[in-house]
């Protein structure tokens, strides 16, 4: 009778592993729909990483500029959304805004480029997304993985102060 019951444990043990295996990837979360959002706001294009990183460089090349961007990071309001981002960009941030009118690329065009390749980044099933823009960053950012990575870290970068 012990080992009756032993084997009938283990059986459904086993069925309640198997079933974990089967049912898991059903169990993971969806991709937020503000990331889908994100991810599909703006087509990415190696011409766009080239003005995101022209803008770069200008702006980490120019301690107002760069000073600029540290001071409005600190206005919580400001990190609230791309659109309140760029809005402070273009009102409060003059040598920024020069620099992204001098790359050819806006402060709006800027903030959703950085924030779809964060959201492609983060999330192994935008590629299987239904927003045709959000699926086709993820396939760029997926074939230009470090060039993406490399533009959006040396943004970052811009608020970390210069060493002497």
């Amino acid at each position: 009778m012990n080992v009756i019951r032993s084997l009938n444990r283990s059986v459904l043990f086993l069925l309640l592993c198997a079933l974990a295996i089967v049912t898991a990837p059903a169990l993971r979360a969806e991709t937020p729909p503000e990331q889908v959002k994100d991810a599909g706001a703006i087509k990415l294009t190696t011409d766009l990483l080239d003005k995101m990183d022209a803008f770069i460089k200008a702006v980490g090349a120019d301690d107002a500029a760069r000073n600029e961007l540290n001071e409005i990071g600190k206005d919580p309001s400001v990190s609230q959304s791309q659109d309140a981002w760029a809005a402070a960009i273009t009102s409060k941030c003059p040598k920024t805004s020069e620099h992204l009118k001098k790359a050819g690329i806006t402060a709006a065009d800027f903030t959703k480029g950085v924030s779809a390749i964060m959201a492609c980044a983060m999330s192994e099933d935008m590629a299987k997304s239904d927003n045709e823009t959000a699926k086709a960053n993820a396939e760029f950012v997926k074939a230009n993985q470090a060039r993406a990575e490399k533009t959006v870290g040396t943004f970052m970068e811009l608020s970390v102060p210069k060493t002497p």
